[in-house]
This record gives C-alpha cells, sequence and structure tokens, in this order.
C-alpha cells in the first residue's frame, strides 16, 4: 500500500579504517565521525571556502551545498511539513564498540547510508573520508588513519588504494516494502542508537519522547516513519511530479495493535557544535519494544524504516533500530 509512494533509491556500504596513531572515540562515536566528516566534505568539494554558501554563484553546482546546507523554499516547507532546512540525503552509523582507544593496526567500521540522488555523490563522501583521515584527524587529538574498504551491501569492496569502482548495489525502497511479509505478528524493535523524538513530531512545542509504554507510542512511531521517508522521497527520489504531505494516506491505528512489552531507558550524551558554538544535548531512548495485535499492514513501513533511521539527529546516526525475533514471555510454573 506504501510502494506507489516512495520511489526513492537506497544505496549502503560499509567502510573500515586503519589508525595510523592514537584515535580516541568517546562513548557515542557518531558524534566524532559527523563532525569531522562535515569539515572534511567541505574541504574536499567547496571551491570558495571564504564565503557563505547562500551567497555564492557556485551553490546550485556545489556537492556540499546540496548535501549539508541545502534549504527548500516556503513552499516547498509547507507542502512537506518541514522547517526550511531539508534534511540530509544520507546518514552515518557509527561503530557499535564500548572501546575507546584504537591503536595503528587495529580497524574500525562505521556504516553510511546515501539516499536517492546523493548516490550519484559517493566519491565525494570517499573522498572526504580519505581527507579526514590523512589531514583532519578523527576523535580527541585528532589521530590520523587510513581508509582500507568501502564495502556494499553485497559485501563487494569498491575502494583500494585511491581507486573507488562502480557496479555497487542500489536497493529500492519499493523493493524492500515489497518483500516485507503483511502477515499479523508481534512487531519486536530493539532501539541500537538513542532515539531522539518529540512527543507530537509536527509541533516544536511539545517535549521530547523520554520512554515507549503506551499504544499511544506506537502512533508516534508510525507517524514519524512514514513522514520522514516521504520527505526524503519528494527531495530526493525518482518523482514524476512533486507531491503534499497528507497524513490520511496512513493507514488508521484503531486500537488494533496493543503494547505487548518495553524495557527502555534514556542515554544522554553531549557534543560541542563548532557551527553553533554551543554545547547541545542530544539524549535519547535505547531498549527494546513489542507490539502486538493487527501489525501486518504497518510491518513494511517498519522494516524500510531500518535503513532510513527515526526521529532527530539521523545523520549522527542517532535513531537507528532493528526489527527482532520478540523475546517469548516467560510463565510461571
Amino acid at each position: 500500500m506504501y510502494t506507489s509512494l516512495f520511489p526513492l533509491r537506497i544505496a549502503r556500504f560499509r567502510c573500515t579504517i586503519e589508525p595510523l596513531e592514537l584515535v580516541q572515540l568517546p562513548d557515542y562515536k557518531g558524534s566524532a565521525l559527523r563532525g569531522g566528516f562535515g569539515h572534511a566534505f567541505r574541504r574536499a568539494t567547496c571551491l570558495s571556502r571564504d564565503r557563505e554558501c547562500e551567497s555564492c554563484m557556485l551553490k546550485s553546482a556545489c556537492a556540499y551545498y546540496t548535501v549539508f546546507e541545502s534549504r527548500v523554499s516556503r513552499q516547498t516547507a509547507d507542502r512537506l511539513r518541514i522547517g526550511a532546512d531539508a534534511p540530509h540525503p544520507f546518514l552515518l552509523e557509527p561503530p557499535m564498540t564500548g572501546q575507546h582507544c584504537f591503536e595503528p593496526g587495529q580497524k574500525i567500521s562505521y556504516g553510511l547510508t546515501l539516499f536517492g540522488s546523493a548516490i550519484e555523490k559517493l566519491p565525494f563522501f570517499i573522498y572526504a573520508f580519505m581527507i579526514l583521515g590523512e589531514n583532519l584527524g578523527l576523535g580527541k587529538g585528532r589521530g590520523r588513519f587510513r581508509l582500507l574498504a568501502v564495502e556494499d551491501e553485497g559485501g563487494r569492496n569498491l575502494y583500494h588504494d585511491g581507486h573507488l569502482s562502480g557496479g555497487f548495489v542500489i536497493l529500492s525502497a519499493r523493493d524492500i516494502l515489497e518483500s516485507t511479509s503483511t502477515d499479523d505478528r508481534p512487531l519486536a524493535l530493539r532501539f541500537e542508537t538513542p532515539l531522539r523524538m518529540k512527543t507530537a513530531w509536527q509541533r516544536k512545542e511539545q517535549e521530547l519522547l523520554t520512554g515507549i509504554g503506551h499504544e499511544d507510542d506506537f502512533r508516534l512511531l508510525l507517524k514519524s516513519l512514514y513522514h520522514r521517508a516521504f520527505v526524503l522521497t519528494q527531495l530526493y527520489g525518482d518523482l514524476p511530479e512533486p507531491a503534499s504531505y497528507n497524513s490520511r494516506n496512513l493507514p488508521l491505528v484503531n486500537g488494533d495493535v496493543h503494547l505487548g512489552s518495553a524495557e527502555t531507558r534514556w542515554l544522554d550524551w553531549t557534543r560541542y557544535s563548532q557551527r553553533h558554538q554551543q554545547h547541545m544535548q542530544l539524549g535519547g531512548i535505547l531498549g527494546s519494544v513489542t507490539f502486538t495485535g493487527k501489525t501486518g499492514q504497518y510491518l513494511p513501513l517498519f522494516r524500510l524504516g531500518e535503513y532510513l533511521h527515526i526521529g532527530k539527529g539521523t545523520t549522527f546516526g542517532l535513531g537507528k533500530y532493528r526489527m527482532v525475533e520478540p523475546v517469548p514471555e516467560q510463565t510461571g510454573e
């Protein structure tokens, strides 16, 4: 039922780097990875670094502007129900390890996902990672590293000794949706990176969701996923013509989905934003939740969400979850 709405291409890659000197990373490694990467991408692509993007005559042809700084018109913002800043057409998935210090010879892996028209810019992304490693460094002390490999979804290495080959796997949101069973079964989600989402996703004044413990939270997750998929498709997908966001295209949840179990906790973390010149609190929800009942028609959208992530801060890797097998309920003897 969603397939006609989301003609969006998706390409996922697994990047592996090797420290050339000590690399020190914080607890949440998405902060260091995303922060350094933005600077490296601008250095790799910007021809006029001393100018503001909005006043630059080259912005329409600039990879940095279209990926990091692109703004939408008031008309488009109203049509899509977003702010003036367009969501970025990529996300990074940080290393899922508690290790903080990485010595030369050790390996660090992280994920990169590109959406729609950004896929053609893969060489810029890879070149930016090379600059980040060779010139800028990563984490505390700016430890340098070298890029070892870039593997596509099928496990094929595209990168070797400074050269990038093509012919990588590109997925389709439609294929992901159509290949997901719609049989009713428990929907178990495991949030692997902090979920940062407002209690009413359309309203700026609402508070952050601090836990999942009610059937209404299912509606919140569903609406947020649908809106993110719709906006990414409208901005970066292969559309014959633009459309306006309409929540009525989303199937209603009329008490047919119930909260089965929830074990969630709040994780606080802080990053310093060079852009805003201040520390920013970016905490979110971790843990697992299971919904039961008539879940079948919603499962394809949640499967797609594994690729898109959900909530705020997705370029940092926030909002990553997996659909997992539900834990069987224990019964007393």
